[in-house]
């Protein structure tokens, strides 16, 4: 059960270290637990692609499976506990995402709201979003990989900054319109916002090579590590560009009500009455700052160049 429990996560998130982060385990945990499901089942399951794991057609048919089937367990215990569903509210968020806003902005409603649970559900790089199962709520940020939309029922945070952002050990330069720096990070299936980015902000941007990760937090670290420069909204890497670890040499695009939630069902009256009430408490308590901060960190930041509003 284990094993399967790793597995499923491994299938939900696309990779062994967002299982990991799901799970609370080390990455050789869950990487352990996947081979010795593998070599029980005598099939293989997984195969090796780059630095991590892909499922194999066989694999992610039995990985769809196991995934039901805990769901159905999940459900049939809230129903054991006296608990339907409608009493549980479901976000869809990355794990970057879900670690740095998320989890503290749900543990600040349940101080509001402690009888209402939140459950924050992990989505994984580009092609594994249609492995989750449909949840209440989508919260959306990136409007440089997809631009604002006339969505019904969206119910705006605040503005996203958005800009490039390298640690200051990285070589780069910014003079003449021109941003320079040696190594480009991609997220991938993101990466147009680069050329976006340039576009919209009339600023060039040259680099000697590019280098792209599965998952935002692996390319924030990445960043931060000194490795390459980034696109990031502000709002994710406050932390860091508060401490330097990270700067912002060009600024940051600010795109006016760019971050919102949204019924994942547009059809917002189908929303159960706890979805309601926390979509309401987060237009009311959770939008971000005029300078593009989570409000729940300190208002003191790292440099940056505004440019022009969106």
């Amino acid at each position: 059960m284990s094993s399967l429990l790793a597995f499923e996560a491994v299938f939900r998130t696309g990779s062994v270290t967002g299982a990991a982060d799901l799970l609370g385990r080390t990455h050789s945990a869950v990487s352990k637990q996947l081979h010795q499901l593998q070599d029980h089942a005598g099939v293989e399951l997984f195969r090796k692609q780059g630095t991590g794991l892909v499922l194999t057609p066989g694999g992610k048919a039995f990985a769809k499976v196991v995934t039901a089937a805990f769901e159905e367990m999940r459900g049939g215990y809230a129903t054991l506990r006296g608990r339907s569903d409608q009493s549980t509210v479901t976000i869809a968020v990355s794990a970057t995402f879900a670690r740095v806003w998320a989890i503290p902005t749900v543990s600040r409603f349940n101080i509001d709201h402690p009888d209402i649970d939140i459950l924050i559900r992990l989505v994984g790089p580009i092609g594994s979003r249609e492995l989750e199962v449909a949840p209440d709520l989508v919260m959306s940020w990136d409007r440089l990989l997809t631009p604002m939309g006339e969505e019904t029922f969206t119910v705006s945070l605040g503005d996203v900054h958005m800009g490039p952002v390298v640690s200051p050990s990285h070589p780069h330069t910014f003079a003449d319109a021109i941003l320079s720096f040696a190594t480009r990070i991609d997220r991938r299936g993101a990466e147009i916002v680069w050329a976006n980015w340039s576009r919209i902000s009339g600023i060039a941007v040259d680099w000697k090579k590019a280098m792209t990760y599965d998952h935002s937090y692996l390319a924030f670290e990445a960043a931060r590590m000194g490795m390459g420069a980034v696109i990031a909204p502000r709002f994710l890497i406050e932390e860091e560009l508060a401490s330097g670890a990270l700067v912002a040499p060009a600024g940051f695009l600010v795109f006016k009500e760019g971050f919102y939630v949204r019924p994942y069902d547009t059809r917002r009256g189908k929303l159960t009455k706890n979805a309601h009430i926390f979509l309401d408490w987060l237009e009311a308590n959770a939008r971000l700052t005029p300078e593009g901060r989570p409000a729940f960190l300190s208002p003191e930041a790292g440099l940056s160049v505004p440019l022009p509003q969106l």
